[in-house]
């Protein structure tokens, strides 16, 4: 099998502990840049419990939510159980959810890396 598939991935967030989140987020957007750059991840972001009503206030995330490009659901899952994210218990891997995807469109073969500050 040489087809590469899209999966769409949500992985449940342990919002009681957001210092460890904090802490190793450095660590796990690491982790994501090379399959940006190489388009196996699509995009990538938090579910959040709402939209913050200023700019100031901080985002409740309660999830992640990505678009990989993977031949298998083993392959979506290998690479994100090397996630730091996963070392540290932010990501309630038990409740993690990779699906079979079908995107209707893509907007552009280009890849940016582009990262908010939460």
């Amino acid at each position: 099998m040489s087809e590469k598939y899209d999966w769409l991935v949500q992985i449940p967030v342990n919002a009681s502990d957001m210092k460890a989140w904090a802490n190793a987020r450095d660590a796990h957007l690491l982790h994501l840049k090379p399959y940006v750059a190489d388009g196996t991840i699509v995009f990538a972001g938090p579910t959040l419990a709402a939209h913050p009503k200023e700019p100031e206030d901080k985002m409740e995330i309660t999830s992640s939510v990505m678009m990989f490009r993977a031949r298998t659901e083993e392959e979506v899952r290998a690479i994100v159980s090397k996630n730091a994210f996963v070392e540290a218990g932010v990501w309630d891997m038990d409740r993690a959810v990779v699906a079979p995807f079908k995107c209707g469109f893509y907007l552009s073969s280009e890849v940016k890396f582009y990262c908010i500050s939460i």
